[in-house]
């Protein structure tokens, strides 16, 4: 496995930016950004696919999000992003639009913790019908208990978007409330940055993510029927 990291100026760098989140001190500092942020990102995200395929046995595709905010609907005009994101997903798979990808995993590194998840933030219609389905019938009890595990290891589940459950689904079904969700992704927070600060930040997080490897691969399996 390769071997890359990032180092203490990335994480020195994104509070400078919090505190001066304009284009004129971005500019001004454009190469520390390039130095600290930009490069040693490409080189833990080539790190992570490899980890990830070896993981997983799917050759796997990623995308680093943009430092660029869009604010095209924010009320916040900040122009950047104070964080590093990637998502990774298996490379044959298909997305369904910008708010429906496949079972994946992710990586957000702040400027003072760490974020790391595992799932779809947003079903395509046909898995989510394929989801709906499993709860419904036996598949229903094997994602509730592997969403139990994760839980107790400090993994936590976003509230679901729906105030009640989708038309269809039994109201007084014992898997409502996971029925109530639009997507399915869970997340560990990190307090400590320094894991990807060495030679070992693709195996210190590949270790976080094997835990969550159940998860994923009850979700692929599902999308395959979808």
């Amino acid at each position: 496995m390769s071997a890359a990291g990032f180092s203490p100026e990335t994480f020195v760098f994104l509070k400078a930016l919090a505190g001066n989140n304009t284009r004129d001190w971005f500019e001004a500092n454009r190469q520390d950004y390039q130095r600290f942020v930009k490069n040693p990102a490409d080189a833990v995200r080539s790190c992570l696919e490899e980890a990830l395929a070896e993981l997983t046995g799917h050759e796997i595709a990623s995308k680093q999000f943009r430092i660029n905010r869009d604010l095209r609907f924010s009320k916040d005009k900040s122009p950047y992003n104070t964080h590093i994101r990637m998502a990774f997903w298996p490379k044959d798979a298909v997305f369904a639009g910008r708010e429906a990808q496949p079972p994946g995993f992710f990586l957000s590194v702040e400027a003072d913790h760490l974020r790391i998840g595992t799932g779809s933030m947003a079903f395509a219609k046909p898995l989510l019908a394929a989801y709906l389905n499993a709860l419904e019938t036996a598949g229903g009890d094997e994602a509730l208990a592997l969403i139990s595990v994760l839980k107790a290891d400090g993994f936590e589940a976003p509230e679901p978007e729906l105030a009640r459950v989708p038309k269809g689904f039994p109201r007084d079904h014992p898997h409502g409330d996971l029925a109530r969700h639009k997507g399915l992704a869970l997340w560990k927070t990190l307090e400590d940055t320094r894991i990807v600060q060495n030679e070992m930040t693709a195996t210190s997080l590949l270790a976080i993510w094997k835990d969550t490897l159940p998860l994923w691969q009850w979700l692929i399996r599902l999308q395959e029927k979808a």
